[in-house]
């Protein structure tokens, strides 16, 4: 057999390298499982089962993302993305069940596992849900929908199977708020405006078993409870339940146990100069038949921010309340939380400089320990504390255990225990809209400076050349501490971790800065090759409640990262330290879309303005010359391309939609495409000539009422199309991927055909289609682009506009592959020489695939095996089912959960790429060699042995020198002897 005939097995043998190696898994790659800022009425600690003795801590985040987490290290035990929208979540105590609503949707989860046990749709949105923990008919699920024109409903689910009890019906036209449930009965709790003043809260009892009305009571207050600034409260308690109102505009507190007539009121702390802003009620039933009700006061100033704390008891023998005590006003961000052990309540107050346990029977406190200083992320501790989760252990008479779950402004989640950080939970970094890769290059910085001191007077370049050495003197000292420990991380493999947060450079380009924005206007620097480590962040703006910043893109150039949000406003950062060297959010035109950074003829850079109607808008005063043509898009569908001179801004060309026809995207090949070989060397040792253009453009379009989809390849230069392809019957609704790196392209959609339309060429399923441009049909012939020594580019004016010899020949292959790809992108090498990795963005997978160029190779033959010529350039025989290996992977067991992007970098390997996929949730970051690393050594490669080696050599050679020497002049003077006789 000849080797000839072994070229496809020995390709299907690569592919497992096209995938990280199993000895660097969870080594040279980084995942960020994040869940969202935790939202405070949907998170709590408690015990997974009644055999359970310790906690974990559930929540709801604002991503709509159910998870528990450890108490203890941190880590997530399971999590569950559920749909979009504010949720509510409630445990059902001994059931081992927690129970979630979002929209119109109630699901029970496992507790222990995050099993789905059941779950039920309801007709309308779901408004509140509350579980009954008392035995007997009334255990259940409620739930209280608000109706669409008037009236709200009230569900009882059963608590096993989620099946539908009973239903009460109310047809007024009051606004429901909410349900309470207690030993007593079921509450639904509504309120209406008052016809002079105030408002009206409604009562109506239901009888748990049945849902019967058992009676209808009205509560007049003086609160206007229909401002978005009021505030009303259903607290339930083993023993009762109770309902809290206040505005902003009352300096009282409004309190009613459900049931009863009688009306509490409260004092609350409030003046004209310092008015409450927000108010915090929290209640816990007593061994004594009382209920606490702590009520904590955020007051803010023009100047400063101050919170005041008064706990009260309800007794509801009695009725009667009255304060207990009130805790000194603390300047600052604080908050405030309940901790129940063995029937007692303790309260704990959280601020940026300690943690104090009290009691709720004395003011004094029982305990307070001071916050150490946090090394875990910069700048953590200027923030706000919105609000806390505790639990209280009591060893001994005096001894006693606080741990804390505070949620920072920012999002993030931290835990502390007795004033000691357990860990940190960076869940700012969800919702990631915009990444980039910055290399802090010296090289750069230093010709940057030396170009400074040739530009400057002898004095003033000699005192900075002078400052520049002194700077590097440090950097000096500092890479000498850390010598030891760099060559025990290369000899022995010991984990080498910098002290500081100062970004350091590597040798191999494995450590460079990742600029991410998100969309709470956050921007972050992380290190790529320090597991994803934070190295600083900044704000971009500040945003009201709710609102999200439409950040378009980032733009890195050396050191400085721009930051583009839509609407012209920018901001430039440092990549290596996050200063910020110019804000400019104040100077945003109305009908400015975006800005546009363009290199002139003097190499300097110019910023093109771009309106929201595709026009563009050049600076009237500029003293150099631009060649560049500017491709926009507006929202009326058209394309157009701007051809930048001395004068006004020139329209070259216009690609209009047809009729009902939408463009979905515009793509062009990468900034960083290079390109090894203009030609593809064919078995015969002939050569196909690769179309290659930095000028081609993907334009994808759909077409809803013929469910079609069009690929138009595009020359932004003359505006002429050189290719079109269309898919009939292609569902328009799902995603539709591309991609454009060197000479081919491909996309992903899903076809539609119905069973009488499937032929061979066509047949329902995910479809991924990959296309290679060519400059002629025939090998070893250019055509036209004969006098281009590298590029396939022909001016417009070259060939006559009815001609179509300048157009590429175009080979297609299309696969069928299992799952839906919502993301396409390539590896990428710094000089192009590795053959590039499509990487697939699969949602329903969680993963992120790397598939190898030769498998998505269109020429593979169809329908028969390769020839012998073919197989010695590396094709095999087509298969139109395309399986997606688990060795492609390259997140192997991890879930990374909503990616919705892919960036990719070279590395100053040839071999490596490095790639990192962010979206709406999960974070996630490798490198991935895709044939494999044949310029670096592995880690079963034995270091000290070679050291070993090579030291026995030197010690053995010096040892035999002299030997050798010696013996050399003895025989030397045994010849001169015999010479001489």
């Amino acid at each position: 057999m000849r080797l000839i005939e072994l070229l496809p097995v020995l390709c299907l043998l690569l592919h497992p390298l096209t995938a990280t190696f199993a000895d660097e898994a969870y080594h040279v790659d980084f995942h960020h499982v994040l869940l969202g800022a935790p939202q405070p009425r949907a998170t709590f600690l408690h015990r997974p089962s009644a055999t359970s003795k310790a906690s974990l801590l559930y929540t709801l985040s604002n991503r709509s993302v159910l998870g528990a987490v450890n108490p203890r290290d941190g880590l997530v035990v399971w999590r569950q993305q559920l749909g979009k929208g504010n949720g509510l979540l409630k445990p059902v105590f001994g059931d081992n069940i927690i129970v979630s609503a979002i929209n119109r949707t109630v699901q029970a989860w496992d507790a222990v596992e995050g099993r789905l046990v059941w779950d039920w749709t309801s007709h309308e949105e779901i408004k509140a849900l509350e579980v009954s923990q008392s035995d007997g008919g009334g255990r259940g699920v409620y739930i209280l929908t608000q109706e669409a024109r008037s009236g709200a409903s009230v569900q009882k689910l059963s608590e096993h199977s989620g099946a539908l009890i009973w239903e009460f019906h109310d047809e007024s036209e009051n606004i429901p708020h909410g349900l309470s449930i207690s030993a007593q009965g079921l509450y639904f709790v509504a309120s209406h405006s008052a016809i002079l003043q105030g408002s009206k809260i409604k009562v109506i009892t239901l009888n748990p078993l049945d849902g019967v009305s058992l009676g209808v009571m009205s509560l007049s207050t003086d609160a206007d409870l229909s401002g978005d600034d009021s505030t009303l409260t259903l607290e339930s308690t083993s023993l009762s339940s109770l309902v809290v109102w206040s505005d902003r505009t009352s300096n009282s507190l409004g309190v009613n146990v459900l049931g009863t007539n009688k009306i509490h009121i409260a004092r609350l702390p409030s003046e004209k100069d310092e008015p409450i802003e927000t108010l915090q009620i929290s209640t816990s039933a007593t061994e004594e038949g009382a209920v606490d009700l702590l009520v904590h006061c955020k007051i803010r100033t023009s100047h400063s921010t101050s919170h005041l704390v008064q706990l009260y008891r309800l007794d509801t023998v009695s009725e009667s309340l009255k304060m207990v005590y009130h805790l000194p006003k603390v300047q600052g961000p604080a908050a405030v939380s309940i901790a129940i052990y063995e029937g007692n309540t303790y309260l704990i107050r959280t601020t940026r400089r300690d943690v104090t346990l009290f009691s709720s029977t004395s003011a004094r406190h029982l305990g307070q320990w001071l916050l150490r200083p946090k090394g875990h992320s910069p700048s953590t501790n200027a923030y706000d504390i919105p609000f806390t989760v505790s639990e209280v252990v009591v060893k001994g008479n005096s001894s006693y255990a606080v741990r804390s779950a505070v949620l920072l402004s920012t999002g993030d989640w931290e835990m502390i225990q007795n004033g000691e950080d357990l860990w940190f939970r960076p869940e700012s970094l969800s919702g990631v809209v915009a990444a980039a890769w910055a290399t802090a290059d010296g090289h750069q910085s230093l010709a940057k400076e030396l170009e400074t001191e040739s530009h400057s007077g002898i004095a003033v370049a000699y005192l900075h050349r002078i400052k520049r050495h002194t700077r590097g003197s440090k950097k000096l000292l500092q890479w000498v501490r850390g010598l030891p420990d760099r060559i025990a991380h290369s000899l022995l493999g010991i984990e080498y971790r910098p002290q500081t947060m100062v970004y350091q450079r590597d040798s191999f380009g494995f450590h460079k800065i990742l600029i991410l924005a998100t969309d709470s206007g956050g921007v972050f620097a992380l290190d790529a090759g320090s597991n994803g480590k934070i190295l600083w962040r900044t704000q971009v703006s500040v945003l009201g409640k709710g609102k999200l910043c439409e950040i378009e893109r980032i733009e890195v150039s050396i050191d400085v990262a721009l930051i583009r949000v839509v609407g012209g406003r920018e901001l430039q950062v440092r990549v290596t330290d996050g200063t910020v060297l110019d804000d400019r959010l104040s100077s945003a035109e109305a009908d400015l879309k975006t800005t546009i950074t363009v290199p002139n003829m003097s190499g300097s850079a110019l910023t093109v303005k771009v309106k929201a109607d595709g026009a563009v808008m050049v600076p009237q005063r500029r003293h150099s010359r631009l060649d560049t043509t500017i491709v926009t898009q507006d929202d009326d569908m058209t394309i157009r391309g701007w051809t930048l001179s001395t004068s006004e801004p020139i329209l070259a060309w216009a690609f209009l939609a047809q009729p009902n026809e939408r463009i979905v995207s515009v793509i062009a090949r990468p900034l960083n495409d290079p390109v090894a070989s203009i030609g593809k060397a064919l078995g015969d040792r002939d050569v196909l000539y690769k179309f290659l253009s930095p000028n081609l453009l993907v334009i994808t379009s759909v077409k809803v009422h013929t469910s079609s989809a069009s690929f138009y390849i595009l020359d932004s230069i003359s505006g002429r199309v050189l290719h079109t392809l269309t898919h009939p019957a292609v569902d328009v609704t799902q995603p539709i991927a591309s991609v454009f790196s060197e000479n081919w392209f491909a996309y992903a959609v899903f076809s539609n055909l119905t069973k009488g339309a499937m032929t061979e060429a066509g047949t329902k399923g995910y479809q991924v289609v990959i296309s290679e441009l060519y400059e002629s049909m025939v090998a070893n012939d250019r055509g036209p682009m004969d006098s281009a020594s590298n590029s396939s580019y022909l001016h417009p004016g070259a060939v006559d506009a009815g001609a179509h010899d300048d157009c590429p020949h175009i080979v297609s292959q299309t696969y069928l592959v299992p799952a839906a790809v919502s993301f396409m992108t390539v590896t990428s090498t710094a000089q192009g020489i590795t053959p590039r990795s499509l990487l697939c963005v699969v949602p329903t997978l969680n993963s992120v695939f790397a598939i190898p160029r030769a498998i998505t190779d269109p020429r593979r033959p169809t329908g028969r095996d390769a020839t012998s010529i073919e197989a010695e350039e590396g094709l095999f025989r087509h298969e139109a089912a395309l399986e997606f290996d688990p060795k492609w992977a390259l997140n192997h067991m991890r879930e990374i959960q909503d990616v919705q992007r892919v960036i990719t970098s070279p590395s100053l390997l040839e071999s490596t790429s490095l790639v990192f996929a962010f979206g709406n949730l999960d974070l996630f970051g490798t490198r991935i060699a895709p044939i494999g690393g044949f310029d670096t050594l592995g880690k079963g490669f034995n270091k000290i042995q070679l050291v070993g080696t090579v030291v026995a050599l030197a010690i053995g050679t010096g040892v035999l020198a002299p030997l050798v020497s010696l013996g050399n002049a003895s025989c030397s003077a045994s010849a001169l002897s015999l010479y001489l006789h």
